[in-house]
């Protein structure tokens, strides 16, 4: 595994450089820090050496709500690479991350308290779909090692419903070298940033797989349950019948 220590110092050499996009933020527009911040995740992935396959089409302009499964940290990075001017809404433990939490909180991410109904976070989804911005939840509310899906909280698919955004699907998942499920990616159960940050550094190469599903458009009256539980079926497919090759 000659390739840790490279790869190791690369990394820590980008996290300083994350820091100090973090430190220096209000010296900046909003739309200069985002570029920024997306322009670092990207860097982050390749440094990390994960190969990205977008499967599907990623919306041009107009603004989505982006409902997809959690697995690991590497989420954040990996969707904000992919999505511009992106807003996203994540569990409030992600802000204690080292790093990750702060350039996430820097790209004007929105913490929420699980099992919250806080309605000044509902309406900040929706001013940010209003403002044509792109908003990505994770409505599972945790992280898996990626085989399966939880259940959807509704209460995320609200803000999309008042503001007749349409909701985009998408599915994650981590591959291997030899084209199974990754381990070393998922950040579960009494995982550390560290521990994780050194089995993504140990991998050969990871292959993030991102399953941009039909968007889900909203042009009649529609409960929140059954949306959250439409997205969630259609993520799941994806996620259990996907037949990847890279």
């Amino acid at each position: 595994m000659w390739w840790i220590p490279f790869r190791a110092a690369r990394l820590t050499a980008h996290v300083i450089k994350g820091i100090v996009l973090t430190k220096s933020r209000g010296r900046r527009s909003d739309e200069s820090q985002a570029k920024l911040v997306r322009e670092w995740h990207e860097r982050l992935i390749q440094i990390l050496q994960i190969k990205v396959v977008v499967r599907g089409c990623l919306p041009a302009s107009t603004a989505h709500l982006w409902v997809a499964n959690h697995i690991s940290w590497l989420d954040i990075p990996l969707l904000g690479s992919l999505a511009p001017h992106a807003v996203f809404v994540s569990k409030q433990e992600v802000r204690s991350w080292p790093v990750i939490g702060g350039l996430a909180a820097a790209a004007g991410t929105l913490f929420m308290q699980r099992g919250s109904g806080s309605n000044s976070a509902r309406n900040a989804i929706s001013d940010g779909l209003a403002a044509g911005r792109h908003v990505v939840v994770f409505p599972e509310g945790t992280t898996t090692e990626g085989s399966v899906v939880k259940r959807f909280h509704a209460r995320l698919f609200q803000s999309a419903i008042d503001v007749k955004a349409p909701i985009l699907p998408i599915a994650i998942r981590y591959l291997a070298a030899n084209g199974k499920l990754a381990r070393a990616a998922a950040y579960i159960d009494d995982d550390h940033i560290l521990g994780s940050f050194l089995r993504i550094l140990a991998s050969r190469q990871l292959v993030a797989i991102v399953h941009v599903l039909e968007p889900i458009v909203i042009d009649a009256p529609i409960a929140r349950d059954r949306l959250a539980a439409d997205a969630r079926a259609r993520v799941l497919h994806a996620v259990q019948h996907s037949n990847d090759h890279y």
